[in-house]
């Protein structure tokens, strides 16, 4: 599914996020490519997944101090 952005350009979702979208993608099939490690989206994605990986962690060292598990 192909989308137009603000400049009517014909563009594909991030690899990323869904609601973003990437003037240099050009093919659903394709993946993660060089421009996008240095992209603001993979960061914001980067920074959620380290968020989410310590709360499970912090979750995880809960259980095994306590050990209760919800």
């Amino acid at each position: 599914m192909s989308l137009v952005d603000e400049n009517g350009l014909k563009c594909l979702p991030c690899v990323f996020f869904d609601d973003i979208l990437c003037s240099y993608r050009k093919d659903v099939r394709s993946g993660v490519m060089g421009r996008c490690l240095k992209c603001c989206h993979y960061r914001r994605f980067e920074r959620e997944m380290d968020e989410e990986d310590e709360k499970i962690m912090d979750e995880i060292d809960k259980i095994r101090r306590t050990g209760v598990w919800k």
